[in-house]
């Protein structure tokens, strides 16, 4: 016993460790120092490849090239590029130390600044920056509102879903696919008509098809009716295989008659995953032959 606590301790002290020595990064030594100035110019070029040249280099310096990064996001004379680079390479680098220096960079004039800084916060996922991303979802631009999504997917918190989910109608399909990715990924039965909403109503197969799959994972009685509808109305044929297998997952009997329906579906896919959704359901095996799986259903109702 003494032994477990003993070493759940040594790994507690491991972990402290080295979150302390993200949070406060050693100093370079002289030879990465001379690096890191070579790198940070190449950085602020405006050739492109001179730019990724930096960025290879600070990357596989490390965690000690953070605060020079740090130092880029607040010079006022340094270009949106550089300011973009510096946030993804410090997202990369996962700079703790760097965390409230990318929240005020949330407030930059470009988009594109914003934008980088809210995937870096994503790849960093430190708790100070969740009330920051969560106030991004508003921001004018689409590509931010994107961007503090998609970063929000790496955050734990309750509260995520539903704030997200009011996004659901965004005038941007990006933005739309990603709130449905965000709510496939953090599954709330609260957002489930929200959810029921878009596979129903947006226009972009790619929003209806996560949709339909995330309607699936949550297993909602209440959506077999939008998902049995989507399965012969669809014009997508991804979407309607979807809803066929989610139909599967939730279980219930009402969507037998849709199921067999789509046995009669041009594509093989949908008419596997409808075959295969009809056997969990009934236990029944009649493969993907509509006839016999009519006529079997039609002696249920006698």
């Amino acid at each position: 016993m003494r032994k477990a606590i003993s070493l759940t301790c040594m790994f507690g002290l491991v972990v402290v460790f080295f979150t302390l020595a993200n949070c406060f990064a050693a100093e370079p030594t002289s030879t990465q120092l001379g690096r890191i100035e070579e790198a940070v110019k190449k950085i602020k070029h405006t050739a492109r490849g001179i730019q990724k040249e930096g960025y290879d280099e600070l990357k596989a310096i490390g965690i000690v090239s953070a605060s020079y990064l740090i130092d880029m996001l607040k010079d006022k004379t340094a270009s949106r590029e550089s300011k973009t680079l510096a946030c993804d390479l410090l997202g990369d680098l996962k700079a703790k130390n760097a965390v409230e220096t990318l929240i005020y960079t949330l407030k930059n004039d470009s988009y594109t600044i914003r934008a980088a800084a809210c995937k870096a916060l994503g790849k960093i996922a430190d708790a100070r920056a969740l009330n920051p991303l969560l106030g991004m979802l508003s921001d004018k631009e689409s590509s931010v509102r994107e961007s503090a999504i998609y970063a929000l997917v790496n955050f734990r918190d309750n509260r995520i879903p539903a704030q997200v989910a009011e996004y659901i109608s965004d005038n941007s399909e990006k933005v739309r696919i990603a709130v449905i990715t965000l709510l496939n990924e953090k599954l709330d039965i609260k957002t489930a008509a929200q959810i029921r909403k878009a596979l129903a109503n947006d226009k972009s197969k790619d929003v209806r098809r996560i949709a339909a799959k995330a309607l699936g994972s949550l297993k909602d009685k209440n959506s077999v009716e939008v998902l049995a509808e989507a399965i012969t109305e669809d014009l997508d044929h991804f979407t309607r295989e979807q809803c066929a297998e989610s139909l599967g997952k939730i279980g219930d009997k009402k969507a037998v008659p849709a199921l067999i329906e789509a046995l009669k579906d041009d594509y093989k896919d949908v008419q596997l995953k409808a075959a295969s959704s009809l056997k969990a359901i009934t236990g029944q095996n009649f493969g993907r032959e509509y006839a016999k799986w009519s006529q079997w259903y039609s002696s249920q109702k006698k």
